[in-house]
């Protein structure tokens, strides 16, 4: 702690001992809101002009951080703010405001607290002098409009909710109310406090996985849990955490996908099951990826990927219509409007249609590999190389929703075979501003062929020294073959990231700005 803190916390310190002295705890005991701010601007009567008075509305009780704090003489001015300010900005946003950030715009997403000493009495009027900008306070007192027609709360009686003993940081000498990137992730307490625009974006994230958890229960899906340490990482590509249990002396993986354990409860026959899941995969840090990150996996007995594709499109038109209240999203520069009909590809045909380059030309792909700076040793096959140019040409052209499907089955060791063409697999990946947000499978459920592809897999990293393959000492998941010896039936699975989901419908290009505590190096 610096000086300048010691010197904030002192005063306010001795504020708490003048609480105390009145036979107040500064940090307060439980206390019941009967409204939230938001509420209870909705109430408030109306401003009526030239009135000699203005009509008081019912009584309410609030509770929240107290924002703008104004003394004059014996009646004091404050803002208090609460959880609804995120609503609030919401809603300002959706209808336009075009300075969300400015005073009025932000004292309309609070409401003001009139204190006068003549209603509230000596003993309640020296707790109020204690009082200090971000204090939690809790208020009862009548709805009403003040002489400009400000919503007010005319205070009869006020308690002591929390003691802040440190100032937000723009009474603490910054420029403004703005907070460095870097506070904002380390320290997201202190954003959460400061801006509404950071509160309302997690607010968001809460109400669309609610929403996704509603979406597969009101179909018949199961909430189930699967293990986040696993003796053999599996269902995906990824160089897994490892951790030690003792008591065993057993090595164990921090899941990378929870797919395996979710396909063996279908094996078991639960039919329809979903997971909302953490995974951890030890690889590098971007605008888009986070080692720890959270997805909705789920699987249906019975159905296929193209049955995944109808279910992706009612759950994101789900989540448009119940929880933003519009199909239609702005990521960036970009419109997207899920209400319009999803584009599909091959993925061949995305190559040769957005990317400009023919699959089966290898020369001009290789080409194409160097002009992009790609080095080609780093891939051992052609499939490999193939694959990397396709993320940089095709990627950036998929803006709107769009399906990829028929990927290789090199690429995909858990899906069916085309039946047509056994080089392409029966899947898609789902892309929506130039982000993968979603893979999903016609599964593999013969076990013969599913060892056969675990070979392979095993065999082709160990020949490349690839750590990120998802392979571990050369193992397979032997019981989960085990699992498909005693059948698994026509089953279609499905994975989306719920960091990018919320990215895309919050417009946040940054993945750290819609996880609350994202992974960071420690400071020195």
């Amino acid at each position: 702690m610096n000086d300048s803190s010691d010197q904030y916390r002192a005063a306010r310190a001795e504020k708490a001992s003048r609480l105390r002295a009145l036979g107040l705890d500064p940090y307060g005991r439980t206390f019941v809101p009967t409204h939230s701010v938001a509420q209870a601007r909705g109430l408030c009567p109306a401003f009526v002009e030239g009135a000699a008075e203005q009509a008081k509305g019912e009584q309410v009780v609030l509770a929240g951080r107290v924002g703008n704090l104004r003394a004059s003489g014996k009646l004091w001015f404050a803002t208090l703010f609460d959880r609804s300010r995120a609503d609030l900005y919401r809603e300002q946003r959706l209808a336009g405001h075009t300075d969300l950030e400015g005073a009025e715009a932000k004292k309309a997403r609070g409401i003001q607290l009139m204190l006068d000493f003549k209603v509230l009495g000596e003993a309640q009027w020296q707790a109020i002098q204690c009082l200090d900008l971000a204090d939690w306070i809790g208020v009862t007192g009548r709805l009403g409009r003040s002489k400009r027609g400000e919503i007010s709360v005319f205070v009869e009686q006020v308690t002591i909710l929390g003691k802040s003993m440190l100032p937000p940081p723009h009474q603490a000498g910054a420029d403004s109310g703005e907070l460095s990137a870097e506070t904002r992730s380390r320290q997201r307490y202190l954003d959460l406090m400061m801006s509404d625009a950071s509160l309302a974006t997690f607010v968001m994230r809460s109400r669309l996985v609610a929403g996704i958890r509603r979406f597969f229960t009101d179909r018949d899906f199961l909430e189930v849990e699967t293990p986040m340490m696993q003796p053999i990482p599996g269902g995906a590509s990824a160089r897994p955490f490892v951790t030690h249990h003792n008591a065993l002396d057993l090595d164990l993986f921090l899941r990378i996908a929870p797919e395996l354990y979710l396909k063996r409860l279908i094996v078991g026959g639960m039919e329809r099951v979903f997971e909302l899941n953490r995974n951890f995969r030890n690889e590098g840090i971007s605008p888009r990826h986070n080692p720890e990150f959270t997805m909705i996996e789920w699987y249906q007995a019975y159905a296929d990927h193209e049955r995944m594709m109808v279910l992706s499109e009612e759950l994101f038109r789900h989540l448009a219509d119940e929880v933003l209240g519009t199909r239609v999203l702005r990521f960036g520069e970009h419109v997207i409007d899920l209400g319009k009909p999803w584009r599909r590809f091959t993925y061949h045909q995305a190559l040769k249609e957005l990317g400009g380059l023919d699959y089966a030309d290898q020369a001009g792909v290789t080409a194409k590999a160097r002009e992009l700076g790609i080095h080609l040793d780093d891939y051992p096959t052609y499939d490999r190389l193939a694959n990397a140019v396709w993320e940089e040409v095709v990627e950036p052209h998929l803006v709107e929703p769009t399906f990829i499907t028929d990927q290789p089955t090199w690429l995909t060791p858990l899906c069916k075979a085309h039946p047509e063409d056994p080089s392409r697999t029966l899947r898609f990946e789902l892309f929506m501003a130039r982000m993968e947000l979603g893979n999903a499978y016609s599964e593999l459920n013969d076990p013969d062929l599913q060892r056969s592809r675990f070979a392979e897999q095993v065999a082709e990293a160990t020949a490349a020294d690839d750590d990120e393959a998802g392979v571990v000492g050369g193992k397979i998941d032997d019981d989960y073959c085990t699992a498909l010896d005693h059948g698994l039936p026509v089953c279609g699975g499905q994975g989306i990231g719920i960091d990018r989901l919320v990215m895309l419908f919050t417009g946040q290009p940054n993945i750290r700005d819609v996880i609350l505590f994202p992974t960071m190096r420690p400071t020195l």
